[in-house]
């Protein structure tokens, strides 16, 4: 054995065997049992097109039987391998005799890749009789290639606080791995080992650098350019849902935290007509209340129309033979309640419907110019980004809002871990889900972030059996409920008995009870408290986010008497400073 290779074998072997010798003192005699191999490790060697791999065996008492494969490691991965006794002289091991055997490794690897170890293994599941190697040497090798780190993106601009993440590529190595670092230091912001770069609170220019971890003289450098957070108000667009105006009578609301109300709501009927009763017996007159009232403190008014459970009604009105009358039935709904605009809210929008879907508000669009025309959609699995449908792109210049439903982002799924309803950041794979992420899947797909709002629940998801965030879900019998049960008001007075955590990882709150609550099993509840919601502001502030739906502002209100809603005056914090 001669440096720089390195012994690894996985067989019985003596590399100073002194009978057969084809040269020199010595041989390597092998008893390789099936599958068993020699290895032999080298620092990077370069695979050039005329290399080989040289080499004399002698088969013992019977080796014209023995089979062996030549296997390499090439930029980190095993090759498929070839039979060593093509190779040979006479195209086999010969028994007790030496012959002379030649591997071209390009038969191996492809020329120029970065050869890091080759091995000498039992080919067909078998016990081998002892065999001899000898003369073994790479002919023809050159230097490595050299390691080289590139970074994409190679420059961006952030605003302060605001966040990217950077990847990075090492070719060269099969080690590709890299470490982060920010040139600046602390100073220029923080950057994690999975490449999320945070831009510090002080404009300027600063740099990330990801060197290699196998060669550190290695590294690429990115610029980012740091500048003010986004200037002035968000939008912020509450829905208020006639099925619990109790939680928050229409008389309590208070617009200083909105910018739009959104009113559900009115459904399509197949035909092209609608229900305009929203979800009340006295339904008209809260829609009218809500919209006076809105306007009154210069806010907007808005129609939600549709929801969950009206798929049918959407898929006959907005039809080529309903979709006319619909459109008139639903401007004559905003004239009669004086309202500025329609939330379509189309669930589920399937593949057949979008075509209809697009006609229906180009046509909205074209009757009435100067209407609001917003639309919620769904958070996107982080698994799963392509699922974010760039055909969602065609509705930008009709829309003035796209708000993306970032919440009961967690359920009992296979896989998937205990996690938060609407947790700004800390997906993984076993929990793909959170604000960041969906945001960006989207805006990959093509929607502007100007026009895209992320979602904050003013309701928690309550669980038993499991105690907190990070566990294996059991069954659906974890989930206890959600959306208008575990309302703030029931969390607020619940959460005496509990522990309030903040995980900062996640940018979310939860409660957590040592004796069970509710039924006697609820252990853990998740939701967006002020802190949480501070954290979305400034998340949507720092990066050009255009605003956020809160579902519902019914559900954030603590005393229907004096109208407190602690949630609402934490969103105008955060979103309307």
């Amino acid at each position: 054995m001669v440096a720089p290779w390195v012994d690894y074998s996985w067989t019985t072997r003596n590399l100073k065997n002194t009978s057969p010798v084809s040269a020199g003192q010595y041989s390597l005699a092998a008893t390789m049992k099936a599958t068993e191999a020699l290895f032999f490790y080298t620092p990077l060697i370069g695979a050039s097109a005329d290399a080989a791999l040289t080499l004399r065996v002698h088969g013992g008492t019977s080796g014209t039987n023995s089979v062996v494969k030549v296997l390499v490691v090439a930029d980190g991965v095993w090759s498929a391998g070839v039979e060593l006794g093509r190779y040979c002289t006479g195209g086999r091991i010969q028994a007790n005799q030496w012959v002379s055997c030649r591997v071209p490794i390009v038969d191996l690897a492809p020329a120029g890749s970065a050869l890091s170890g080759i091995a000498l293994q039992e080919g067909r599941r078998v016990n081998l009789p002892t065999l001899y190697f000898d003369e073994l040497s790479v002919q023809g090798a050159t230097a490595p290639p050299p390691v080289v780190v590139t970074v994409s993106p190679t420059s961006v601009s952030l605003p302060t606080g605001g966040s990217k993440t950077f990847t990075a590529t090492v070719k060269g190595s099969p080690v590709t791995t890299v470490a982060w670092s920010v040139q600046e230091g602390s100073a220029g912001g923080t950057i994690t080992s999975a490449g999320v770069y945070t831009a510090p609170t002080r404009a300027g220019t600063y740099h990330v650098k990801a060197t290699s971890t196998s060669n550190p003289t290695s590294s690429a450098v990115a610029t980012i350019t740091v500048g003010s957070p986004q200037p002035g108000r968000l939008w912020v667009s509450g829905y208020y849902t006639g099925w619990n105006s109790d939680f928050y009578p229409p008389e309590k609301v208070d617009f200083s935290a909105m910018t739009h109300i959104i009113v559900g709501r009115v459904t399509p009927n197949r035909d092209g007509t609608v229900n305009t009763q929203f979800d009340n017996s006295n339904g008209p007159q809260i829609a009218r209340t809500l919209a006076q009232r809105a306007h009154a403190a210069g806010r907007k008014a808005i129609i939600m129309v549709g929801g969950s459970g009206e798929h049918d009604g959407w898929v006959g009105a907005a039809s080529n033979a309903n979709r006319a009358r619909f459109v008139q039935n639903l401007i004559r709904a905003m004239d009669t309640f004086g309202y500025d605009g329609l939330d379509i809210d189309w669930e589920p929008i399937e593949s057949v419907d979008k075509p209809f879907l697009l006609s229906l508000v180009k046509e909205l669009r074209a009757a009435r110019p100067g209407m609001l025309l917003t639309i919620p959609i769904g958070w996107v699995n982080a698994n799963f980004p392509e699922d974010a449908d760039p055909w969602f792109a065609n509705l930008v210049p009709y829309m003035d809002q796209i708000n993306v439903m970032t919440y009961e982002m967690t359920g009992p799924w296979d896989g998937w871990q205990s996690w938060y309803s609407s947790a700004l950041r800390g997906d993984s794979g076993n929990r793909p889900s959170s604000v960041t992420a969906s945001l960006n899947a989207w805006v990959a797909a093509g929607l502007p972030k100007a026009k895209l709002g992320m979602g904050i629940p003013f309701y928690g998801m309550a669980w038993r059996h499991i105690t907190g965030p990070y566990q294996n879900y059991t069954d659906w019998s974890d989930y206890v409920g959600s959306d208008n049960d575990f309302t703030y008001q029931y969390i607020q007075e619940l959460s005496s008995r509990g522990v309030y955590h903040w995980d900062e990882a996640a940018q979310s709150s939860y409660i957590t009870f040592a004796t069970p609550v509710v039924d006697g099993t609820v252990r853990w509840i998740s939701y967006d408290s002020p802190q949480a919601i501070a954290a979305k502001g400034a998340f949507a502030r720092n990066n050009g986010y255009g605003g956020t739906i809160i579902w519902t502002i019914n559900q954030g209100c603590t005393n229907p008497a004096t109208g407190a809603n602690p949630l609402l005056d934490a969103v105008k914090s955060a979103f309307q400073p």
